[in-house]
């Protein structure tokens, strides 16, 4: 999350849709003044240079990442939704803001993988363990359940436990995060989005920056398993987002 009063904008951060690397394009982005501008960051690291640093050097080894990076406080401060910011008096109402859309279908394979990930390695290693809580954020629906293991079953367990809090917070629409004036920068061209941004705001661009790869192949595997029907669901859940998502890829493809 990041508030900027000198120039003018907030950018939101939708979990699992290369929000990283959003944030970082405005971190180096010379927009911001870091003694009247808001951010938060993952972790209890000094800065946003201490954070790049650790992933430079760990990149997603999950094993070397600190136990404060999944602390709930921390992370609710930065996947915190505009109307909270607004309701909080941080931000007006009308306030110019950007945040990262994905396409649905890619956002839920992403959370299903990255639950299984913690789950698999809380249950190989003792040392990774990391105790969840029951506001654990981002995603972790499911994790304590031994009936999900694949995509299926996975949406399965969250259709059956669509009105528990826990899974409203973790799955609630990428759309429930910013406001209707958001601007919006699809995952696939994030650093073409915020390239246009900021430099027409008179700030710099050093660099593509990409935080965090994705592996193409679970993604390409989640969506070979997923049944048509449950494929169809989740299209129709999220059918908003889809909109969303379709309008702002479509302005660079």
């Amino acid at each position: 999350m990041i508030i900027s009063y000198s120039n003018n904008f907030s950018v939101i951060r939708v979990p699992k849709t290369g929000s990283t690397s959003l944030v970082f394009y405005f971190f180096k982005s010379g927009l911001l003044d870091f003694n009247e501008d808001i951010h938060a960051i993952e972790g209890d690291f000094l800065n946003w240079e201490g954070l790049e640093e650790h992933y430079k050097q760990h990149k997603l080894n999950y094993l070397e990442l600190p136990n404060n990076l999944y602390g709930s406080f921390m992370l609710k401060k930065i996947n915190i939704s505009f109307n909270e910011l607004s309701a909080k008096g941080a931000v007006l109402h009308n306030m110019p803001c950007v945040a990262s859309i994905r396409n649905p279908l890619e956002w839920v394979a992403s959370l299903f993988y990255y639950t299984r990930l913690r789950r698999d390695l809380n249950s190989s290693d003792p040392k990774a363990f990391i105790d969840l809580g029951n506001e654990h954020v981002p995603h972790s629906v499911g994790f304590k359940d031994e009936n999900y293991g694949n995509p299926n079953d996975y949406w399965d367990y969250v259709k059956e436990n669509w009105t528990e809090q826990l899974v409203i917070d973790h799955l609630k629409p990428q759309s429930s995060y910013f406001p209707e004036q958001a601007e919006l920068f699809n995952f696939e061209n994030i650093h073409e989005h915020a390239s246009k941004f900021i430099l027409d705001r008179g700030g710099k661009i050093e660099e593509r920056i990409e935080m965090r790869k994705n592996n193409t192949d679970k993604l390409s595997s989640f969506l070979t398993e997923l049944s048509s029907d449950r494929k169809q669901d989740i299209q129709d859940t999220y059918a908003k987002d889809f909109v969303l998502w379709e309008n702002a890829y479509s302005v660079y493809n």
